[in-house]
């Protein structure tokens, strides 16, 4: 059963980690600055440089052009804050995702192998019952907190203003406000399920325990 007690603390390892990830990503997000505004203002003066273009105006070209060269230099240390934002926040999105399905199979794991040893040993159903009722409260703990990642990685889609969308700046509040809330709320759901696995590693010690008593009261019968 040492093994059980491995997966918590694994278990908890990662869940720290994903929790380091949140957190520093959404410092990140932070330090950005204004992504939309400045793509907006290239964008602007992309299309003054244009419209200059098109009218054949050379003194309205060269300002049109120095404008837009101003506009894209401010803008390129803000993108390049936004590479970092994005790559971290998919490989934190995956973290989490993994941390939740590890809790899901270890649940279905060892729920299964309660259930078997119970019947071959023809021990206590509360034991596999106790189980099974350990793995379904912990089951929307893990689906919410992956739901959770998704959202917060769909709404930050929604405010990237590469996608061309022409709301992208309206939902860079919402994005940020989830991102705290959902980074709290997998906070609390990654404590949740380290807090069922430590359970269920203790009914995983009183089934051990039942079976060896079942083990010597059969061989006392053979004898």
């Amino acid at each position: 059963m040492e093994r059980a007690i491995g997966v918590a603390r694994i278990f908890f390892v990662l869940a720290c980690f994903a929790t380091l990830l949140l957190i520093s990503n959404l410092g990140i997000g932070l330090w950005v600055g204004d992504l939309n505004g400045d793509a907006a203002a290239v964008k602007e003066a992309s299309q003054v440089y244009t419209r200059a273009r098109i009218k054949q105006d050379e003194q309205a070209i060269e300002e049109a052009e120095a404008a837009l060269r101003v506009a894209a230099d401010n803008h390129q240390p803000t993108k390049k804050r936004h590479s970092l934002h994005f790559l971290l926040g998919v490989f934190t999105a995956v973290v989490c995702v993994l941390v939740n399905a590890i809790s899901v199979t270890y649940f279905i794991g060892t729920t299964k192998w309660c259930n078997e040893v119970v019947d071959a040993y023809s021990l206590d159903p509360e034991f596999a019952h106790k189980s099974t009722r350990l793995k379904k409260s912990t089951f929307p703990w893990s689906l919410m907190g992956i739901l959770t990642i998704i959202m917060i990685v769909a709404f930050g889609g929604a405010s990237d203003p590469a996608t061309e969308i022409s709301s992208t700046a309206d939902w860079v509040s919402v994005h940020f406000i989830l991102s705290i809330l959902g980074t709290m709320f997998l906070v609390f759901s990654f404590l949740q399920q380290v807090g069922k696995i430590g359970a269920h590693y203790d009914i995983i010690q009183e089934i051990v325990a039942a079976t060896e008593k079942r083990k010597q009261e059969l061989r006392q019968v053979e004898v």
